[in-house]
């Protein structure tokens, strides 16, 4: 069967959405405005949370898993925020269906039953997923593009997992740890720290800096990809 694509905005939230039925799209769809109803209201009790750089301690159904993700990756909680509001998003609709993908804004969360090639963006790499039964986070942090803070110089800083929430903020930390003059020694030795930290959690990352391609841990096949801006979530 094939898929339906969807693009959905909602406040600061810009996502592409496949679906094979419009009812998981809108399952998806509820699940991101009710995700995005629990981090606006803690934002509003605590305006701290919005703008720490620091782990942070926090209880809530997503807000919680923010902190936690963060106290893992020695990241603020909004470090996290379009992962976790993406692997909601695809645990709510997967209840349902084994065809899912959410695309926060780079940080996807997908559950599927087709081979898949996921971009990484901006660079001409592309991930191939297989298969699987379980979610496969794919969460990208970048100092070149986007509207997410980031202080590192990495064209692309991509973590793979099972955890979108988890997997953005490590590529957060990943992508802090890539300084404007690193070559490909530098990129290599920042991925070999990053993993003594991050392996427990995630399955694999990779960095892209110019002309080099680091990657540490256990990653998709990497192939060439057109990527058409044209399927770029973007705001």
């Amino acid at each position: 069967m094939s898929y339906l694509r969807f693009r959905f905005r909602h406040k600061q939230t810009i996502a592409t959405i496949l679906a094979e039925r419009k009812e998981d799209y809108e399952r998806v769809v509820g699940a991101i405005i009710r995700a995005r109803r629990e981090i606006e209201e803690t934002i509003a009790n605590d305006p701290l949370f919005l703008t720490t750089l620091e782990p942070y301690e926090c209880d809530g159904k997503i807000v919680g898993r923010m902190c936690f993700a963060s106290k893992l990756a020695n990241v603020g909680p909004m470090a996290a925020v379009a992962g976790v509001i993406a692997q909601y998003a695809v645990e709510e609709a997967s209840k349902h269906t084994s065809f899912v993908v959410v695309d926060n804004g780079g940080d996807i969360a997908m559950r599927t039953n087709k081979r898949l090639v996921v971009g990484v963006y901006p660079s001409d790499i592309g991930l191939v997923i297989e298969p699987c039964d379980e979610i496969v986070a794919v969460c990208t942090s970048s100092g070149k593009i986007g509207h997410s803070i980031s202080f590192g110089f990495a064209d692309a800083a991509t973590v793979i997992g099972n955890d979108a929430c988890i997997a953005d903020a490590f590529a957060t930390a990943l992508g802090n740890s890539i300084k404007e003059d690193y070559g490909k020694k530098e990129v290599e030795d920042a991925l070999e720290e990053f993993w003594k930290k991050a392996k427990r959690y995630v399955s694999g990352a990779i960095v892209v800096k110019d002309d080099i391609i680091g990657v540490v841990g256990n990653v998709p096949e990497i192939v060439r990809a057109n990527i058409c801006p044209d399927l770029i979530t973007k705001g």
